[in-house]
């Protein structure tokens, strides 16, 4: 995770990487179990990879340096590559 988090720039100062890093496993972990989020459309399906199920599921940690897009990229990779 660390090392897409490199590869994707998804760190500028790097203040929030820590918690976005756990974020993104703990989102891992979530998506494997089938735990829905609130943009999740269907309760009764395992949720789908997409920017807005990682933007929904990182909204506890705040970037204020403008990573975002990249934090996306790296959680979107580590997670199952491309997104569907």
């Amino acid at each position: 995770m660390q090392a897409l988090f490199v590869e994707n720039e998804g760190m500028q100062c790097g203040y929030c990487t820590p918690g976005q890093i756990m974020s993104g496993i703990a989102l891992k972990s979530e998506l494997e179990r089938g735990a829905p989020s609130n943009v999740s459309s269907d309760l009764t399906v395992a949720p789908r990879l997409s920017r807005d199920e990682i933007k929904e599921r990182l909204s506890g940690n705040l970037c204020r340096c403008g990573a975002h897009n990249g934090i996306i990229d790296a959680v979107a990779a580590y997670v199952g590559g491309e997104e569907q």
